[in-house]
């Protein structure tokens, strides 16, 4: 069975700003009913006070009018002086719907920086170093290639030439060496 290659593209000039963004941590446009918002990486802080939100408040339209307003203010100081006025802006005045909104949330989900994400590679580290599967020396192998010198004057490592004899059935022992 054949595999077919895809040929390599060269980088448009569209992915190389995408590229330069998130590398320059530069922040989101997001449109509003003609009104554009900047989104910049959630505070771990800002999604914390969304989820108690979620869990306290009953009414769903308002809960996603106190979402945005986290979202688009996004900072202690900007949250808690004017939190109370933005959401009450959108959900009484301007009154966005779910639909209006969600460019908004999909923005704020790509701008929150996962927690699990560190602690599952550390904890796959980890278990990489207690694994049993992994080959490891025993004391006389490792003092035995600690007194060989690395190479010989052909280049040839006397231990790789030693360890093929002794696999191609000659009677040499590692232990007459």
């Amino acid at each position: 069975m054949v595999r077919k290659v895809k040929p390599i593209k060269e980088a448009t000039r569209e992915d190389s700003q995408a590229l330069m963004a998130v590398t320059r941590n530069e922040k989101t446009v997001v449109e509003l009913r003609g009104h554009k918002l900047k989104i910049g990486w959630m505070h771990p802080a800002t999604a914390d006070w969304i989820s108690a939100l979620m869990t306290k408040d009953g009414d769903d339209n308002k809960v996603l009018a106190k979402s945005a307003a986290l979202i688009r203010l996004n900072g202690f100081w900007k949250s808690h002086l004017f939190y109370w006025c933005v959401w009450r802006w959108y959900y009484y005045i301007r009154q966005y719907t779910s639909v209006e909104l969600t460019p908004l949330f999909e923005v704020a989900q790509k701008k929150t920086v996962s927690q699990a994400a560190p602690a599952y590679l550390n904890a796959t580290i980890l278990l990489t170093a207690l694994s049993t599967t992994k080959k490891q020396m025993t004391k006389a192998e490792a003092e035995r290639i600690l007194r060989e010198p690395p190479t010989d004057s052909g280049g040839k490592s006397p231990r790789s030439t030693a360890s093929t004899r002794g696999r191609s059935g000659s009677s040499a022992s590692p232990s007459a060496e």
